[in-house]
């Protein structure tokens, strides 16, 4: 039996061609992710995350690597074997509430649609995901007759209709306040315990971030440093609802991370804190089981530029 990551993404690349110009979005990226894990992939408008979201849901193909699925290469798929993985094997929850839901039907029949999209049709079933978001009591009520929070968790329950193995929300909680967005997360948190699903969250906001037990910061194409929470979170806690407290309060443990090609992401306030910018030199020192990255003194790039 494999012990292969749910998710396993090694030197991903991905090139988009705009006129003539080349956009390389993604740049050797590597990431794992375990099977029932819920993370976050935190980065700012075009870091790549969703990029990353769209090659790990099907919708788009790398340019070169190695992305694996359950135990599933995805570059092997044909486009017909591609829409069965997008079918039974990821579910979507879009901010664009209109993507998630189709108008004209309401809540139930968004559910059921799905199922019978994919021949599964299960009426039980959606009633009792529609209960699990707590939404039994407005089956009945259209997409422009809930609120932006209750629509966000019909879009959940939809997601979950054909029984995915893999969650991808993206933006989720984007069109809501803080309030909601508390309520939105905890949702997210039942639905990954009680079901075991794996759901991974992608968006530019770094205060969601002490809602998730492992957060992965995105940068330039590549993943930069992970952020694993202290301690189990209470979501029913007032801090929960602080949307002022994320990993930047303590609440996680900051690691850095070394790719499949031996590069270390920095973060800016790092290099800031010993005066590092780009391109400049680093001092590399060992002690012990220690690895001190310094800057080096100014007699000492002196003397170097003059040999």
């Amino acid at each position: 039996m494999s012990n292969e990551p749910m998710i396993f993404c090694e030197n991903l690349v991905k090139l988009y061609k705009i006129g003539d110009i080349e956009v390389m979005a993604l740049q050797g990226l590597d990431l794992a992710v375990e099977k029932g894990e819920m993370l976050a992939i935190i980065g700012n408008s075009g870091s790549g995350k969703s990029t990353l979201m769209n090659i790990i849901g099907g919708l788009d193909r790398p340019t070169a690597g190695k992305i694996h699925v359950n135990g599933t290469d995805l570059l092997k798929l044909s486009d017909k074997e591609m829409m069965h993985y997008m079918r039974e094997t990821i579910g979507f929850v879009w901010q664009n509430t209109a993507r998630n839901m189709i108008p004209y039907l309401n809540a139930i029949d968004n559910v059921k649609l799905v199922m019978q999209m994919a021949g599964k049709l299960d009426v039980n079933r959606a009633n009792m995901l529609l209960e699990t978001v707590g939404l039994a009591h407005r089956k009945k009520n259209k997409m422009h007759e809930l609120s932006g929070g209750e629509q966000q968790r019909v879009a959940i329950a939809i997601a979950l209709a054909n029984s995915p193995e893999i969650l991808l929300a993206d933006e989720p909680t984007g069109a809501v306040d803080t309030k909601t967005t508390a309520q939105i997360m905890n949702l997210f948190h039942t639905v990954n315990a009680e079901f075991g699903i794996t759901t991974v969250i992608v968006t530019h906001d770094r205060q969601l971030s002490h809602m998730v037990p492992r957060v992965v910061t995105i940068s330039d194409g590549r993943i930069g440093t992970e952020f694993i929470r202290r301690e189990e979170i209470d979501m029913e806690s007032d801090e929960i609802m602080d949307a002022t407290a994320g990993h930047d309060q303590g609440s996680h443990v900051e690691y850095g991370f070394i790719d499949g090609r031996k590069r270390l992401f920095l973060p800016e306030n790092y290099l800031a804190a010993v005066g590092l910018k780009e391109k400049s030199k680093v001092r590399i020192l060992i002690e012990g089981d220690q690895l001190i990255l310094s800057r080096p003194e100014e007699e000492e790039v002196r003397k170097h530029g003059k040999k």
